[in-house]
């Protein structure tokens, strides 16, 4: 990871550590950022997820969704484009360092807005087949992503600027892999 990219992570650690006083997922000011930490790694959760983006900084998470798994951790993001039965445990942490992530839900109706709006192209060369993947964050999404992260810090710029710092990040998420 590039000293850049060092500093972002960091940045992230601290701002979830605030916002996270004790293990679990716990919902912010910010409609829909949720803000997670264990401190242990954590016995298999069936849940179902909600369309959404997340964001490991910290420690290791294993999904499972049918017979396919997906492990992700710092510096990666796991999309889950539709409402989908899953497994997921923490697989990685340490005392001094708890796993910690972000995640953000979304509806089909912002995808749609963004794809109407930039005209974004799915090609054939897109796996457009997948309802979940994980990809490495690029710079351009992870500065988006912390845009966001610290209006946590700022709640009266929230109404205006959360909105638009989410729709950057669906469409860097929909620009990417």
């Amino acid at each position: 990871m590039s000293e850049r990219r060092d500093e972002q992570q960091n940045e992230l650690v601290q701002l979830i550590k605030r916002y996270s006083s004790e293990d679990g997922c716990h919902a912010t000011c910010i409609p829909s950022l949720f803000v997670i930490s264990e401190s242990h790694v954590t016995e298999p959760v069936y849940s179902v997820y909600k369309p959404s983006f997340c964001l490991i900084v910290q420690g290791e998470k294993e999904v499972l969704l049918a017979k396919e798994s997906f492990k992700y951790g710092p510096g990666d993001y796991l999309v889950a484009s539709l409402d989908l039965p899953v497994t997921g445990q923490v697989i990685n942490v340490s005392s001094n360092a708890p796993y910690l992530a972000l995640k953000l839900e979304f509806t089909p109706s912002q995808i749609l807005e963004i794809l109407d709006d930039a005209t974004i192209q799915v090609g054939p060369e897109k796996r457009t087949n997948r309802a979940m993947f994980v990809s490495q964050v690029e710079t351009s999404l992870l500065d988006a992503v912390i845009r966001l992260a610290r209006l946590l810090d700022n709640p009266n710029d929230i109404p205006v600027l959360a909105p638009i710092f989410t729709k950057e990040i669906l469409y860097r998420v929909l620009q990417g892999p």
